[in-house]
């Protein structure tokens, strides 16, 4: 039971409200106008009671943004069909003494009724939202220029319900599929029936694997539109830090993107073909000679098997060395043109195999050994470890050590000294490549780009510019790495290669 006085009520009353930071009031519904505000909403906002009672009708006119006046008056009017205890909740703003607006969120009950139960006065309590109104226009702001963005980029918005596996596309995402936007649609049966069923059996299981793990994903798939077009559409999803329920992610026709990266994969083909060519031209002197030699071979063996029998002096013993050599002689030539046939090729789709290095070596000198002979330069070959192998694509390989054979030839063609030597080292899970000359290095500023595309020392019509750099992608695709040793007394190219590819 309450023991307190009317008086000592009152007081508690308006101590409660000095202490509250939000300004309450009491409204009449008649009058249009407050019959009472407590002292925290007169110091905030500038007007003394009576000031707002002498506004009379204007009250609204003078002290609410013109943008909110119909609403308010709108929720007085909703205000008289309040129950006791029901609470109504607007927002509008408020224009202080000084002019300035302020955003307040005011809970509105029933404080008293007349005679005939009807509402007569209201209670307030306004809490000023200036701060959480700036910061929803900020993040208003931040979306539409986000929008913006993901339109200029012609990108859409998808979200996953996990639970109920429900797709949720904003209207982008229907025009990068080529599907109507049609909400009787459902995304996930329209997007099965024009998709192309080997990329949707991969986007099936990175999904349901980043769905298990909460992980983020990234797929792409084809799919057909109406008029046949096929589409290349890229999509990346990812959990909220705070939800597990839900996905959310972008999607993006990159269509020209794919046709782009194909059109530069056949440049590139072309470029590597082009660059092999010149290599092999720039050899054809010596691989000719590689091969005139075991035919006059064969061609003076045949000679001497034919004067045998027009003498009628068969010797069995010579038969038998002469068809020996003639076989063996034509095995060499076998090499040779295998290698070339297999040299010719691009080489960037056959798959990994473990090789022996010495083969790699022996097979990449049998296009230069006979031309650097000709030309007075000695090459120099360590024994290698029959049983040394490397996992690598051998084409390619041997591409990038007949290419740097070629320029450590070049660059000591004129030189008094000219040698080349060669050096295999084995590490606990690499293979080695040393390729030195006897030049003496290479200059500062001209080392720093020898590996871009198209830079070259050599005279016009000499080099593409394009073979270190091309064999540096080669390398690095089978995760090794090429470089110039700087430290060393001549010119040093090394390329490391893993015995595994992972």
């Amino acid at each position: 039971m309450d023991t307190k006085s009317p008086k000592e009520q009152a007081t508690l009353l308006e101590q409660i409200h000095r202490t509250m930071s939000d300004s309450v009031y009491i409204f009449d519904v008649n009058e249009e106008n407050l019959v009472w505000i407590n002292e925290r909403g007169v110091a905030r906002y500038g007007y003394t009671l009576e000031e707002i009672r002498k506004m009379g009708p204007e009250y609204y006119t003078r002290t609410m943004h013109p943008e909110d006046i119909d609403s308010l008056r709108q929720s007085v009017k909703k205000s008289k069909d309040l129950k006791d205890g029901e609470v109504l909740n607007v927002e509008y703003r408020f224009k202080d003494h000084s002019g300035n607006y302020h955003w307040l969120s005011d809970r509105i009950t029933v404080f008293s009724r007349n005679e005939k139960g009807e509402v007569a006065t209201l209670l307030g309590v306004a809490t000023e939202i200036d701060a959480r109104k700036a910061y929803e226009e900020t993040l208003k702001k931040t979306i539409q220029k986000l929008n913006l963005s993901l339109s200029a980029a012609n990108m859409g918005t998808w979200e996953w319900e996990l639970e109920k596996n429900v797709l949720l596309w904003d209207s982008q995402m229907y025009r990068i599929h080529g599907i109507p936007n049609n909400p009787d649609l459902s995304p996930l049966e329209e997007v099965w029936k024009r998709s192309n069923r080997a990329d949707m059996e991969v986007v099936n299981m990175r999904v349901r694997e980043a769905a298990e793990k909460h992980q983020d994903f990234y797929v792409t798939y084809r799919i057909t539109w109406e008029n046949k077009e096929v589409h290349h559409i890229r999509c990346y999803g990812k959990f909220m830090a705070d939800d597990a329920s839900r996905m959310y992610g972008v999607a993006w026709d990159s269509t020209e993107e794919v046709l782009t990266e194909q059109q530069i994969a056949e440049a590139k083909a072309k470029l590597i073909s082009a660059t092999k060519m010149a290599a092999l031209g720039e050899m054809s002197g010596g691989i000719a000679h590689e091969i005139n030699n075991p035919l006059t071979v064969i061609q003076a063996r045949a000679f001497q098997l034919q004067q045998m029998v027009e003498n009628n002096k068969l010797e069995p013993e010579k038969i038998k060395q002469s068809a020996e050599s003639i076989s063996r002689t034509a095995d060499k030539i076998a090499r040779i043109i295998k290698s070339l046939r297999s040299f010719a090729r691009e080489g960037s789709h056959d798959p990994f195999e473990i090789v022996p290095v010495k083969k790699i070596v022996e097979e990449t000198l049998e296009f230069c050994r006979t031309r650097f002979y000709n030309h007075g330069v000695e090459v120099e070959v360590p024994d290698i470890d029959p049983e040394l192998e490397v996992e690598c694509r051998i084409i390619q390989i041997e591409q990038v050590l007949l290419n740097l054979l070629n320029n450590s030839f070049d660059a000591i063609s004129q030189l008094d000294e000219k040698w080349i030597r060669m050096d295999v080292k084995e590490t606990e899970d690499a293979v080695e490549f040393y390729i030195i000359d006897s030049g003496k290095g290479i200059p500062e500023e001209i080392a720093e780009q020898i590996m871009l595309p198209f830079f070259t020392t050599k005279d016009v019509g000499k080099g593409t510019g394009l073979g270190l750099s091309i064999s540096a992608g080669i390398i690095k695709n089978h995760q090794g790495h090429l470089s110039l040793n700087k430290d060393a007394m001549n010119t040093t190219f090394v390329f490391i290669l893993p015995k595994t590819q992972e």
